[in-house]
């Protein structure tokens, strides 16, 4: 997509920092006009003062240039300073709906780009705040510079034109001959270091499984096709690079030759000649620099280009009615889904329905579909056809943030984000007031009290890389804690006991209890038949469909067709009365 289509999320941004843009034109213009100050000072000191050996002229000279160098270099670092300031803003614009648009569902990038939109953001923070700005700004007053030279001498300035029109020529060159081959460099050391990051994730269990040699190669082939990329790219660009460095040990011998033989001619004084050859640095010096930077160049120009992907597909943000907390049945009717960044149907003609005060269970094999329904459900992946409503509203009427509020959801695979074990039961609002108090509300409701009691600061424990280690029971534990905080009307649960000691599901079945009597509306997604003791329905899921649904003993009655599935639910319906009774 190109930075100049109106829609692209730049074309939107730029405007806000169009004075401060416009600024730093007017300081660069000032800049480059102060950059003639040498050649204009070692003109004066030739031309004047070692003529007239005049003593105070060259004072004086020296304390008007000593005056405007403070100048210049004032406005070289405000100049730093604003680009920094933009670039920070500009971070701050885009940096939340980045984040957010990368979390929630989307198809306009692979699971590797979506990896890295996060750090592509600190790319363009530090592109927009660094060098490369200053000299594509710097390169717009050349001919400010080449005017100065023409001044000076007309073959002068027609020698400068001629060398800057050459240099940027074999600039553009360098950069076409390679540029497929360093965004492929890019792309594929981005992978590599991606992969670097998966591997020290789980590296323990690397390391004892005797993967780490394997995963080592893995890496190391990655960075040598990286590397591969990157040495076609220099060998591509071999010939105008060469010639652009050729050229450029003989900016100062050209200008000096000319400058000579018009002084030879009697044309200009020696002031001239050395004036002009100062000053060729100046007005070659931002192309070389953006000639040896086409590689951040490019960087951020992918960078730019992933995220304008992903905020084109997010879409602007709209604000949507907020509806009501919810307190009426979930009704699920022939609907069809697909996972989030994939197009392969897991869902078919799925219809069901659950009233406030029931628990539904949902079983079947593995990959039947039940953990793909409760994505679907709690409105983490969309449906293609059919819908799912919740009190009587679709769930795409819904903002999903206020959604939310009133979902309790615990995923198969338990992860709990770098905080406090208070926070992350909290979903991270701030602490204090209303919020303590539905902490604790979910942590008795959940039965956790154990395990807040055996961390060093209770639910003030940091937890996460750097904090304190939970096993995958504790995990799931506080994860049901935090899909009950708040009370929310709809609880998804997607195998909560697979990682419980009987305790654990004593304490699970009370709380299934307790949201039954509050009116909740639970769906289970479980294997293990004795917790159907505990649900009023059964959904049974085969292949991405419904294979049987309704209430639990005749969908028990119909599938066991046998004593030993109905003496399951009758040793749970047992076993619950007697932990009701005591």
């Amino acid at each position: 997509m190109s930075l100049f289509s109106d829609d692209h999320f730049l074309r939107q941004e730029l405007p806000k920092f169009r004075p401060a843009l416009y600024a730093l034109l007017v300081f660069s213009a000032i800049i480059t006009l102060l950059f003639l100050l040498p050649s204009l000072y070692m003109y004066q000191v030739f031309e004047r003062v070692m003529q007239s050996r005049n003593l105070s002229t060259l004072m004086f000279l020296s304390l008007i240039v000593a005056g405007l160098t403070v100048i210049w270099t004032a406005l070289e670092h405000i100049r730093s300073r604003v680009l920094g300031e933009i670039a920070n803003a500009l971070d701050e614009s885009i940096s939340k709906r980045v984040f957010d648009a990368v979390n929630r569902q989307t198809k306009a990038l692979s699971a590797d780009s979506r990896a890295i939109v996060v750090q592509d953001l600190n790319i363009i923070r530090d592109f927009v705040g660094g060098a490369l700005p200053v000299q594509f700004m710097d390169l717009c007053f050349v001919p400010l510079i080449v005017l100065a030279v023409v001044l000076f001498h007309p073959l002068m300035g027609a020698a400068l034109l001629g060398l800057s029109i050459i240099v940027v020529g074999l600039s553009l060159w360098t950069q076409r001959a390679a540029r497929h081959e360093i965004k492929r460099s890019l792309t594929v050391s981005t992978r590599a270091s991606e992969f670097a990051r998966s591997v020290m994730a789980s590296s323990e269990a690397s390391r004892v499984m005797g993967m780490m040699p394997a995963l080592s190669g893995r890496w190391r082939e990655q960075v040598r096709s990286a590397l591969g990329w990157q040495q076609a790219a220099t060998s591509k660009a071999a010939l105008p690079a060469a010639m652009l460095k050729y050229l450029r040990h003989l900016y100062t011998p050209i200008m000096l030759c000319i400058g000579v033989v018009l002084f030879l001619l009697e044309q200009v004084g020696p002031g001239v000649v050395f004036a002009a050859v100062m000053v060729v640095g100046r007005a070659i010096q931002p192309v070389d620099a953006i000639a040896n930077n086409w590689r951040s160049f490019w960087s951020a120009h992918m960078s730019i280009d992933r995220i304008d992907r992903l905020l084109r597909e997010a879409g602007p943000p709209q604000a949507k009615v907020a509806l009501p907390a919810p307190n009426g049945p979930l009704q699920v009717s022939r609907i069809v889904a697909t996972p989030s960044d994939r197009d392969n149907i897991v869902l078919t003609d799925v219809s069901f329905s659950a009233n406030p005060g029931s628990i539904t269970a949902v079983v079947g094999s593995s990959g039947a579909g039940k953990s793909s329904l409760a994505k679907v459900l709690v409105g983490a992946w969309s449906v293609r056809k059919g819908t799912i409503t919740l009190d009587g509203h679709d769930l795409t009427h819904w903002d999903q943030d206020d959604l939310g509020r009133h979902i309790g959801y615990v995923p198969q695979d338990v992860v709990l984000l770098p905080g406090t074990l208070g926070e992350n039961i909290a979903r991270f609002d701030t602490l204090g007031g209303d919020t303590d108090r539905k902490i604790i509300a979910a942590v008795k409701l959940a039965g956790i009290q154990d395990i807040v009691s055996k961390l060093p600061d209770g639910l003030n424990t940091k937890i996460g890389p750097n904090g304190h280690t939970l096993s995958g029971g504790q995990r799931q534990r506080v994860a049901l804690a935090r899909a009950v905080y708040g009370e929310p009307q709809l609880i998804v649960l997607d195998e909560p006991n697979s990682n419980l000691d009987a305790i654990g599901e004593k304490g699970l079945a009370e709380t299934l209890e307790i949201l039954r009597d509050r009116g909740a509306i639970v769906i289970l997604v479980t294997h293990r038949l004795n917790m159907l003791a505990y649900c009023d329905h059964v959904l049974v899921m085969n292949g991405g469909t419904v294979h049987a649904f309704g209430p639990r003993d005749a969908v028990v009655s119909r599938l066991s067709m046998g004593q030993p599935a109905r003496q399951i639910v009758q040793q749970g319906s047992a076993g619950r009365s007697g932990s009701t009774a005591a």
